[in-house]
């Protein structure tokens, strides 16, 4: 399956500064000129960037969510990056790979100009040692399943196995080698994904429980290096690493980042010439429709509502059902949002990957499975009163506490509570840690939560509710899903037909059990200033790149 260039298209058509994006939640980009605005940095090559939410943590291998990976993407760097055109390039890896005719050995030689920060070589053993914990059951990584495909990796994410037993080694200190148990079409891409960094073993085990949690427990091998992050706080900064091997090629000297979640606050900001970005949702998008400085990106997330199945009311086919009718797609997209967002009618988002037979889009040929339905989720919501033998019903919706997600809570409370009598909806939006916290506790009933693709196959998606996945935080199961992700995955993997049809089935299992609520597809849209150039965007993994953006006057 091949990533849709449509919708890196509409990203290259609106660029003009910094992406941000939110959960968790992916090519083509490129940047364009802009009509004029007035520098805020004349200080230098410094850009001040506003993040929607706060990092959670800068540990390759326990990162859940887009922000935070968006910056690691900036601090480390992996054996291959995404490039322009969407595809993994060489980065620490010298070359580009040879693969074996039967896909199943991978090598790669590593440039001997890479050092890490404190000035240590980044070697092969760094990247051994850095998946060898990704699927080590003791780090507890909820990516550790991306490696299963690689020899003994599932017998060490099972305890049965040994982590030095993982079918990943060092041929001396610049070439290293993944054996494989089966072919990955999309193994180039997992290499370029922040769970397949690299880690510096002397480091990370001097740093203990504490490494990744603040900028003096990171060291970068990347263009920039964390600074004055204290683990919590709402503010640090990247600062340009003059010892990154194409140190030459980086513009910025610093980024400035501040955790704005006000909208309000981030325009005022940016409007006194004191930020280069602001985030703007709902209403504010509408007050500056037309202004020269806003952009517009789409991307390949879906936002949706995420089930307990623990719970035994949720159980209960028809009340999930009835939730999901009562939801307004167009209404939510356009009077809550108005970020440019749009509706969605499945798991998958639009313009992702296509049908290598016909070309259809994955969410075309999937179709629509809620709509709008006021009558019929009151129908449904009767009858499962009966068969649950209630009349009224309290559930928890917890999602994260910015401004945007709170007003997404607020309308989904507001749109079950007034159209189905006797459920109550409690609101709890807490901070994205928090959040990620309560959602890996399974201590939520309704989870409002979404995915941005981190590469491009659909496999990335239907992965989430495989019953064995640490991201299925609902503990949704059903044999069938399991038994056609399955054969995705090794009967029909290298069978680009069948492999389709596989994930499409796949997905009509999720939805006949509405398994899942749609909410949008997520699109932002910001005030960006036109005087940073050369900003690279991705629809998928790291979302945006600065390493070769400059300021012009």
């Amino acid at each position: 399956m091949k990533l849709s260039y449509k919708l890196a298209a509409s990203i290259g058509a609106a660029l003009l500064l910094t992406a941000c994006s939110g959960n968790g939640d992916s090519s083509s980009s490129t940047s364009t000129e802009s009509a004029s605005s007035t520098s805020v940095n004349p200080e230098g090559q410094v850009v001040h960037y506003t993040a929607p939410t706060e990092l959670a943590t800068m540990d390759t291998t326990l990162i859940t969510d887009n922000n935070s990976a968006n910056y690691l993407g900036h601090v480390i760097e992996g054996l291959l990056r995404i490039d322009e055109e969407g595809d993994p390039v060489p980065a620490i890896a010298a070359e580009e790979g040879v693969i074996s005719e039967d896909g199943l050995t991978y090598t790669y030689k590593l440039r001997e100009d890479a050092v890490w920060s404190n000035g240590d070589p980044v070697t092969a053993h760094d990247f051994v040692y850095g998946i060898q914990k990704l699927v080590n059951p003791d780090t507890g990584a909820s990516y550790s399943y991306l490696a299963e495909t690689i020899i003994n990796a599932n017998e060490i994410m099972s305890g049965e196995k040994d982590a030095n037993e993982l079918g990943v080694t060092a041929d001396g200190d610049y070439e290293i080698t993944f054996n494989l148990t089966q072919p990955t079409p999309y193994f180039e891409f997992l290499l370029s994904f922040t769970a397949f960094f690299p880690q510096n073993q002397a480091f990370v085990e001097e740093q203990g429980e504490q490494y990744g949690t603040s900028s003096d427990a990171i060291i970068a091998n990347g263009p920039f290096v964390l600074e004055n992050w204290d683990g919590t706080g709402l503010t640090w900064d990247l600062v340009k690493n003059e010892d990154y091997y194409a140190a030459d090629d980086v513009a910025l000297d610093t980024i400035n980042v501040q955790v704005i979640k006000e909208t309000s606050t981030a325009v005022n900001l940016f409007e006194g010439g004191q930020v280069d970005n602001a985030h703007l949702t709902g209403e504010m998008v509408k007050q500056y429709t037309g202004d020269e400085n806003v952009v517009v990106q789409k991307k390949a997330r879906t936002a949706y509502l995420e089930f307990n199945w623990d719970n035994e009311y949720l159980k209960n086919a028809k009340l999930r059902e009835a939730l999901g009718l009562v939801i307004n797609a167009n209404d939510l997209v356009n009077t809550v949002l108005g970020d440019g967002s749009t509706e969605i009618g499945g798991f998958l988002p639009a313009d992702f990957v296509t049908n290598p037979a016909t070309g259809t889009d994955f969410a075309e040929e999937a179709g629509t499975f809620l709509s709008y339905d006021i009558q019929r989720a009151q129908e449904l919501w009767e009858e499962a009163k009966t068969e649950l033998g209630v009349d009224t019903l309290t559930l928890s919706l917890v999602g994260d506490d910015d401004e945007k997600n709170k007003k997404i809570s607020q309308y989904v409370q507001g749109q079950v509570q007034n159209n189905l009598p006797g459920i109550t909806l409690d609101l709890r939006n807490v901070p994205k840690k928090n959040r990620l916290a309560l959602a890996d506790s399974r201590d939520f009933d309704i989870l409002q939560t979404g995915w941005g693709a981190d590469f491009a196959d659909a496999i990335n998606f239907m992965d989430l509710l495989y019953s064995g996945s640490s991201y299925n935080e609902g503990g949704y199961t059903n044999t069938d899903f399991d038994a056609l992700i399955d054969l995705a995955k090794t009967t029909n993997a290298n069978d680009d037909e069948k492999r389709w049809n596989d994930l499409q089935q796949a997905h009509k299992v999720l939805t006949d059990d509405f398994a899942f609520i749609p909410l949008y597809q997520e699109a932002e849209t910001q005030l960006r200033n036109p005087a940073v150039k050369g900003i690279i965007l991705h629809p998928v993994g790291v979302e945006f790149d600065l390493s070769r953006a400059s300021v012009e006057d």
